[in-house]
């Protein structure tokens, strides 16, 4: 299924700001009622151009194994095409040394002239971002064409450069923001466009901020951020955070209270917050108990998240799984009978899955000293030859302490079975289970925010225990 997402999500967002046709064909797969004439749509479809092979794709994307035998089929039959070209970007990504992925973006050149290769080019910019190999990732960034995706891949790039070097990232910072200024001035640039460009700026403008901040020049990065946050009409909890970081550091207590308050509230706190937080409410109300104060908000977070889990409760009988633990293994369901289990299922090319890792070692710190609960961090939707060996790489270059299990694609149906069992249409996916075998709670993705997300998978785990 994962290659399809990357065959669709690359066309999407080539195609994100053109007027693209309403596709007829698709509608009238998926109002067709009579099974016979649909099967002979599809089987049309599948004999057709590579256009029809995208449409399919669109159809089947909730069916991994099918999608995958399209994909493959496109291939074969369109090895020059678009999806062929996409699935080399897709391989490219997946490698994680720069010489060997300059090897195959040459090829890639050679085998498909005059395609939008921008992903590939920044792919190699990052990887050589990470190495801190400065000529050759500003060689690869310099290669990337798209005006609407270049300030995507600027951002990526000076937020990884920034730890290293701050100089440079504020010089990529400047220079992209200069270039869309140019690119706002033309007169062709359609509505959508320019709205991606001022949501792109200002996303540059909050780096560079951050990037200012982190040095000490609170003045300076008040004044960037200041004109993020009143030309944004929906305020982010990042940009609501730093905006009244910023204003405390200039004295401004008064304004910047509720925002830090509004953060903690939210469960989006970390301790510099909670810290400036508490140094304001002490000059705001002096004789008053600033820890007794934070753990009045920290008790209606609690309370906030216990309500919620409430309503969001369901019952529904767990599907048998089986996956293997990091020495191979094979674990059940029926092996943690009696316990409260959490299903994670997470891939190490999902960035939103390692987002979540840092709550989720917060939560299981938590339960450490609880033998009733247990939790799984299924890897799976793999891309690479040897997943187990990549998986336990990155928790162990990111210090985690996770219990890893393996949902390995199987070769006969070319699925990952346990993903399919609970039929999980992205990931990161969470689940908890009662002791009595039953799916209590269903979490799709991750919003961001480890406070919010430690108070949320506590409460659904508190009350999955209550009532099994």
């Amino acid at each position: 299924m994962k290659l399809v997402l990357i065959v669709l999500g690359i066309l999407s967002g080539t195609l994100a700001f053109a007027q693209r046709p309403k596709n007829a064909t698709l509608d009238s797969l998926k109002s067709e009622k009579d099974p016979v004439q649909l099967q002979s749509k599809l089987k049309k479809l599948e004999s057709g151009s590579e256009a029809d092979i995208f449409t399919l794709l669109s159809f089947y994307q909730s069916n991994p194994a099918k999608s995958d035998s399209l994909v493959e089929l496109a291939v074969k039959r369109f090895p020059k095409g678009t999806i062929a070209c996409n699935m080399a970007i897709n391989r490219l990504n997946a490698e994680k040394d720069g010489p060997t992925q300059e090897r195959m973006l040459a090829q890639m050149e050679k085998d498909f002239p005059g395609a939008d290769l921008d992903m590939a080019y920044y792919s190699v910019a990052y990887t050589y971002t990470q190495a801190r190999n400065k000529p050759k990732l500003l060689s690869y960034l310099k290669k990337v064409k798209s005006p609407l995706f270049k300030p995507t891949a600027v951002h990526s790039v000076a937020s990884t450069i920034a730890a290293y070097d701050s100089k440079e990232a504020e010089q990529l910072i400047t220079q992209e923001l200069a270039s869309i200024r140019e690119v706002t001035n033309l007169t062709d640039t359609s509505a959508r466009a320019l709205n991606h460009l001022k949501n792109s700026t200002n996303g540059l403008l909050g780096l560079y901020s951050e990037i200012l901040a982190k040095n000490g020049n609170y003045e300076k990065a008040y004044t960037y951020l200041h004109e993020v946050y009143i030309s944004s009409e929906r305020k982010s909890p990042a940009l609501i955070k730093n905006y009244g970081l910023l204003l405390s550091k200039r004295g401004n207590y008064q304004e910047a209270f509720p925002l830090l308050e509004k953060t903690v509230t939210s469960g989006l706190a970390d301790s510099t917050v909670r810290a400036e937080l508490a140094s304001i409410y002490k000059k705001l109300y002096p004789g008053k108990n600033e820890k007794e104060y934070l753990a009045s908000l920290d008790q209606k977070l609690t309370s906030k998240y216990e309500t919620e889990a409430a309503k969001l409760m369901i019952n529904e009988p767990a599907p048998s799984f089986i996956v293997t633990d990091a020495s191979g293994k094979q674990v059940s369901l029926a092996d943690f009978k009696g316990k409260t289990i959490v299903l994670d299922f997470w891939a190490t090319w999902c960035g939103p899955c390692k987002a979540s890792f840092p709550a989720m070692q917060m939560v299981v710190n938590k339960y450490k000293q609880d033998p009733q609960v247990k939790f799984l961090f299924i890897h799976t939707w793999e891309r690479q030859g040897n997943p187990t060996a990549e998986a336990q790489e990155y928790l162990k270059a990111n210090h985690y302490d996770l219990d890893l299990y393996m949902d390995i694609k199987n070769a006969k149906t070319k699925r990952n079975e346990a993903v399919s069992a609970f039929q999980v249409n992205g990931i990161p996916a969470k689940f908890v289970i009662d002791g009595k075998g039953r799916i209590r709670y269903k979490l799709t993705g991750f919003s961001g925010g480890n406070e919010a997300a430690v108070s949320e998978l506590s409460a659904m785990i508190n009350s999955a225990k209550a009532n099994q």
